[in-house]
């Protein structure tokens, strides 16, 4: 993979990292969770973030 390509690649992850956070505060802001479920749904997003990034690393893009 080229200089260029991990770069963009780096920037799209960027994007898709800032878009779960997003996720995550629309959740917080439109559901009473307690700290349990608060504790749960953070996990599931930084566990998506972490699939994500081990699904796309090697993939070359379009």
């Amino acid at each position: 993979m080229g200089k260029i390509e991990e770069k963009i690649k780096q920037d799209l992850m960027g994007t898709i990292f800032t878009d779960t956070f997003k996720i995550y505060e629309f959740i917080d802001s439109r559901f009473s969770l307690d700290e349990k479920t608060r504790s749960e749904v953070i996990s599931k997003i930084n566990g998506l973030n972490n699939e994500l990034t081990v699904i796309l690393k090697d993939i070359k893009l379009s």
